[in-house]
């Protein structure tokens, strides 16, 4: 658990203090056996035929997005019960601005891949203290493939280390993107970058971590739920993600999106990146 004697103001929020060390070992195999176990609820409700409905906001929902909810919910109340979740599939309270540790939970991200019987979704379950995504677990049931790590951990694809590549060519890049992103026209706007369209930004964002592309960017706000692992994720391993107007991003916020789309990259190729993103933004 964190020291009180610990923390900062990061983010506006209280938060590590850069010279002290927080481990979460305890706090990183409790969200790899949730992710798991919920994976593998998922792939029960795959196997059969999806019944999907929508929420208000006309999002498609399914109920393996709820029941794998309701069971990482669980889970992480009954071994952190101080701690606040924030979950998509929860109503959401303002009770967890008052917390410094917030769970951050998107229980089935990418529900039209799934719905489509694609192999993009993911399970993330990311946590925030003090405003910062500090550990994430990003889990991708179809592919077995289970990505994990957080703040003094370092991170591990299948239990092995893993880093950001070491990419600093942007021409040669592998560049992953949205789905509904590219199919609105960004492969147009970035005709000489190698793009590559995939659903889950949790997904897309450990992929970037464990170095099996070089980097992700989107031009839309994106809520919290599908970037807090995967940000955690990409700063463990070495690499950065920054919000397009430049500032650094904070979670656990009263707004429901980030206030600009991101980059998030290897240190070497970030700056690249973004500055290219940047030119295409002031000219569109």
């Amino acid at each position: 658990m964190l020291r009180r004697d610990e923390l900062k103001l990061i983010c506006g929020k209280k938060s590590i203090h850069g010279r002290q060390r927080l481990t979460m070992f305890r706090e990183l195999e409790v969200a790899k056996k949730l992710a798991l176990e919920a994976g593998a609820l998922i792939l029960r409700h795959f196997a059969d035929s999806v019944e999907v409905s929508h929420k208000d906001s006309g999002e498609v929902v399914t109920p393996a997005d709820r029941e794998a909810d309701d069971f990482i919910r669980k889970g992480l109340a009954d071994a952190f019960p101080a701690d606040a979740i924030y979950s998509e599939e929860t109503a959401d309270s303002s009770e967890r601005l008052s917390r410094t540790r917030v769970w951050i939970v998107d229980p089935l991200d990418g529900t039209s891949n799934f719905i489509e019987r694609g192999d993009n979704f993911s399970v993330s379950i990311g946590l925030s203290v003090g405003g910062r995504a500090m550990l994430g677990v990003v889990y991708n049931p179809r592919r077995y493939e289970l990505f994990a790590g957080g703040y003094g951990i370092g991170v591990t694809l299948n239990d092995a280390p893993v880093h950001v590549s070491d990419a600093k060519d942007l021409s040669k890049a592998r560049l992953l993107v949205s789905k509904k992103e590219m199919k609105k026209g960004l492969e147009g706007l970035f005709p000489s970058l190698s793009l590559i369209p995939m659903a889950s930004m949790a997904y897309k964002l450990a992929m970037v971590a464990t170095g099996l592309a070089d980097g992700v960017f989107t031009l839309k706000p994106r809520k919290e739920w599908g970037t807090c692992a995967g940000i955690a994720l990409v700063n463990a391993s070495g690499g950065k993600a920054v919000l397009l107007n430049g500032k650094d991003i904070c979670f656990n916020r009263a707004d429901l999106k980030q206030q600009a789309g991101f980059v998030a990259a290897g240190h070497a190729l970030l700056p690249l990146l973004f500055d290219e993103v940047q030119k295409i933004i002031s000219k569109s």
